[in-house]
């Protein structure tokens, strides 16, 4: 799902959006549920990939870079 969808679903600001995906903003609990019912998937889902980010931010970069390039 693109980011503009995502926002026209929740309500949430796209340009929010893209600040957060670049790590320039954090994120209210109340968000981050329309996010997950947004797409479909349970809250702990984006949790536990925020904490796995956190933890090994380098190795999640690396990661996240292959398969957005895919």
């Amino acid at each position: 799902m693109s980011r503009y969808a995502l926002a026209k679903k929740t309500g949430v600001d796209a340009s929010w959006l893209r600040r957060f995906e670049k790590g320039r903003s954090g994120i209210r609990v109340e968000t981050l549920i329309l996010l997950a019912k947004g797409l479909e998937i349970p809250s702990g889902t984006i949790i536990a990939a925020m904490e796995e980010a956190l933890e090994n931010p380098e190795r999640w970069l690396e990661e996240h870079k292959e398969a957005s390039a895919s």
